[in-house]
């Protein structure tokens, strides 16, 4: 199973987006986003809630890995 930080960058990836670019959607700074993504650090659960929302993901799969279809 991948952690957070493998399924932001993999939604980030779908998007076609940059670091840079996803950082500015999500209201926090590319060096943030870059943590999350290495698993450095993980992202509070309101910035995952907002992730979801703002582009469409399933909050379940994002936060926890469940359920492998969470794009729409």
């Amino acid at each position: 199973m991948i952690g957070v930080g493998e399924r932001i960058k993999r939604v980030r990836e779908e998007r076609g987006l940059s670091v840079e670019e996803f950082a500015k959607a999500i209201g926090i700074s590319p060096k943030r986003l870059e943590e999350f993504e290495r698993g450095i650090s993980r992202p509070c659960d309101a910035t995952l809630v907002y992730i979801s929302k703002r582009f469409n993901v399933d909050y379940r799969w994002l936060a926890l890995g469940e359920r492998e279809a969470a794009f729409v």
